[in-house]
């Protein structure tokens, strides 16, 4: 070999080896960039399926499903994050602690010993726990047979306390990191938001409810302050009333029963003097007979005796106004009696025709032979009376109003219904309400009705209105009839 040829060779070996170190050092540049991005790539897909896990468990926090399905869409968001298929959760209320079926097979998975979960609530925070910890062969030996070797436990708290423990099961061939199970305890913290927010919202529909029923009460003893003091001033009143009037009703009415005597008498009297001067002639008796005849006695006779009937009624009907009187006077005694519906509501009228029959043709339908009531009678007749003028004063000028009693169940029933202007549905929600009217300032107070409600209420009964601008309205109450008629 020459040495030009040798030195040629010695050039392309030099060269060649220059290559393959260059090539040597590109091909570990374009690995390690390579080994880089799969890193990345994997860091990515790891921040992805982060992602992805953190939103699944982010929506259950707006699921209004319940409670069980929140924490069963946790599990099961868990399960896919740590890349397993099984799992299940048990949950403590009370002293009492309760175990869920797993879910992801169709399989049934024994039930822990019970230390085994007191240890698992005890620690508070997750732990990941091998199958030979379980100390139960039965247990280990169905986790074998489904390719189980570990166990994670994540706790759900409510209020410092763990309420749910979330049992993920772990299968051999998955390299797990124990980092996902640290992120899985952290969103364990969301839904533990959700189960203190759903237990205070209870607390605070609980109070809602005892507040509501509190003002109820409040509103109850409201109509019922209202109601004794509107009876009670009604009571003085009508007792004033009928002792001032009965005493001389009681004189006129004894007057009365004279002048009935006198008035036979005189008619007897003047008969006889007639007799007399049509047997006799004379002046006196032409005199006699002028005056009968310009006077015409015979019709007076007759028209004092209608005057003294007419009288003797009127003060009858007074008489009776006052013994209703006496019975509104009565009406705030706490013993209660059975009564007549059917009476009670005559009595009523009485007191109140006065006012009702320049305008009102009144109809009556009473039930026969009805049970009587147990309660107050004054008080009952103080709601028809309401009712009643309230009739009244919503008829214009002429209408009818319509009275009914009848057998409903074990309840008398009453039905008042008028031909009046009605009520709209904003009156009606409100007319139950005390002072609400729709009447003028001077014209009404807003009780009659509200003391109405309490007193049928009070009773056990019930009082409701229907009505229509324009048609009238219909007031229907119901009060039990006595258990044990006298």
């Amino acid at each position: 070999m020459s040495d030009a040829y040798q030195k040629a060779y010695d050039r392309e070996k030099l060269s060649r080896l220059a290559a393959e170190k260059l090539l040597d050092e590109k091909t570990r540049e374009v690995q390690s960039s390579v080994d880089m991005m799969q890193h990345q790539f994997n860091d990515l897909m790891k921040q992805k399926k982060e992602a992805v896990y953190l939103l699944a468990v982010a929506r259950l926090t707006q699921d209004d499903k319940g409670l069980t399905s929140i924490v069963g869409g946790y599990l099961q968001a868990s399960i896919e994050f740590i890349s397993g298929n099984i799992g299940r959760y048990s949950y403590v209320k009370g002293t009492s602690l309760t175990s869920f079926p797993a879910v992801g097979t169709d399989q049934e998975i024994p039930r822990f010993n019970i230390a085994v979960y007191k240890k698992i609530y005890a620690l508070q925070a997750r732990k990941i726990m091998h199958i030979s910890e379980l100390e139960d062969e039965n247990i280990q030996s169905v986790l074998k047979g489904l390719g189980i070797n570990r166990i994670g436990f994540v706790p759900i708290k409510s209020f410092g306390k763990v309420a749910t423990v979330c049992e993920l099961y772990l299968p051999e061939e998955v390299d797990f990191d124990s980092a996902l199970l640290d992120q899985c305890e952290v969103s364990a913290y969301q839904i533990s938001s959700i189960l203190e927010g759903d237990i205070n919202k209870k607390k605070l529909e609980s109070s809602y409810v005892e507040i509501k029923s509190s003002h109820e009460k409040l509103k109850q003893a409201q109509s019922q302050l209202v109601q004794s003091e509107k009876m009670a001033s009604l009571g003085q009143l009508a007792a004033g009333v009928a002792h001032e009037i009965n005493n001389p009703i009681g004189f006129v009415m004894s007057n009365v029963g004279t002048l009935k005597e006198y008035s036979a008498v005189i008619s007897n009297y003047i008969r006889l003097a007639n007799e007399l001067v049509e047997k006799n002639e004379g002046p006196e008796s032409d005199a006699l007979k002028k005056f009968d005849d310009d006077e015409d006695m015979k019709f007076i006779v007759s028209d004092i005796n209608d005057i003294m009937s007419d009288c003797s009624d009127g003060l009858i009907r007074v008489k009776d106004i006052v013994a209703n009187l006496k019975s509104f006077a009565r009406s705030d005694e706490e013993e209660t009696s059975q009564f007549e519906i059917n009476e009670c509501i005559l009595n009523t009228i009485k007191v109140v025709w006065n006012e009702m029959k320049y305008k009102v043709t009144l109809h009556k339908t009473f039930g026969d032979n009805l049970p009587m009531v147990q309660g107050h009678e004054g008080q009952v007749g103080q709601v028809i009376m309401n009712i009643l003028v309230n009739a009244t004063h919503a008829i214009d000028e002429k209408g009818e109003i319509f009275i009914s009693t009848s057998l409903s169940d074990s309840n008398i029933e009453v039905v008042i219904k008028d031909t009046g202007k009605g009520m709209s549905e904003a009156v009606q929600a409100k007319i139950f309400d005390p002072f609400f009217t729709t009447k003028g300032v001077s014209e009404g107070t807003g009780l009659g009705l509200s003391i109405s409600y309490g007193i049928v209420e009070s009773h056990g009964g019930s009082i409701n209105v229907v009505s229509k601008e324009g048609e009238g309205t219909e007031f229907k109450i119901q009060l039990p009839m006595a258990l044990d008629p006298i």
